[in-house]
């Protein structure tokens, strides 16, 4: 008899055992909307389902990508952590003092900037890239420069000088009608005062290197927007049709 008691608790036992952990769940389902506080609006505003998640920047190989631009001609990272060491160059120090520098010695400081340019370009861009190519060549500039039929972008840098001008001839829209016609320039990145050496050695011009698909896929794209403005221009030219219509009787 102890025996078959023993071994019925023993049973009763595990079951409670065994339901002990969903039970304490209940409960503790029971408690949490009691204890759950009101969000206050006046702190913080409470987005709902709209709430967006927190941005976190790129991470690649243990750092984060903060602020990067794009460059066509920074080189590939090797897919391991290894990395190729230049042999140093010393620097030149450039003197931060703005009495030192006048019109004679003003053309050894250096600087930088980025721009874009909006527009249509004929032959895809070919015969403007050459001209702003040439023009930037001549004034030994260095860095990149795109040139597609809708859009104009490039990175230089060089003398002040220089920068001047070319700054002025983008301002300007020297640009002959067979290449195309400028819309509008943007500057960006202006920087004086880099020193020696620079970052780029070379003036480039980045070709298009995409794939046929790739091309083709982005022509659909175009090809889609195109006709779905044309759908809209129809759709607001017929509503006020029908708006004049109804006004007139």
């Amino acid at each position: 008899s102890n025996a078959q008691l023993c071994s019925s608790c023993w049973c009763h036992h595990s079951r409670d055992a065994s339901a002990m952990p969903i039970w304490d769940k209940v409960t503790l389902l029971k408690r949490l909307p009691q204890n759950t506080k009101k969000v206050n609006t006046q702190w913080r505003p409470e987005h709902g389902l709209l709430k967006f998640g927190k941005a976190f920047p790129v991470i690649k190989k243990g750092f984060p990508m903060l602020q990067t631009e794009w460059d066509p001609m920074k080189p590939k990272q090797a897919p391991g952590f290894r990395q190729y060491n230049p042999p140093f160059v010393a620097k030149v120090p450039m003197n931060r003092e703005s009495e030192f520098y006048n019109e004679d010695n003003h053309h050894i400081l250096l600087g930088k900037f980025q721009f874009e340019a909006q527009g249509d370009y004929s032959q895809k861009g070919e015969v403007a890239e050459k001209e702003i190519f040439d023009v930037a060549f001549g004034l030994h500039l260095v860095g990149w420069l795109i040139v597609r039929s809708r859009f104009m972008r490039g990175h230089v840098q060089g003398d002040t000088f220089a920068l001047s001008y070319f700054r002025r001839w983008l301002q300007e829209k020297h640009l002959s009608q067979e290449a195309g016609k400028m819309d509008w320039v943007r500057l960006w990145a202006e920087n004086t005062g880099l020193e020696a050496p620079l970052q780029y050695r070379h003036l480039v011009c980045a070709k298009d290197k995409r794939r046929y698909k790739n091309k083709k896929v982005h022509i659909i794209a175009q090809l889609e927007g195109l006709q779905i403005k044309r759908f809209q221009e129809e759709a607001n030219s017929r509503r006020q049709a029908d708006q004049e219509l109804w006004l007139s009787k």
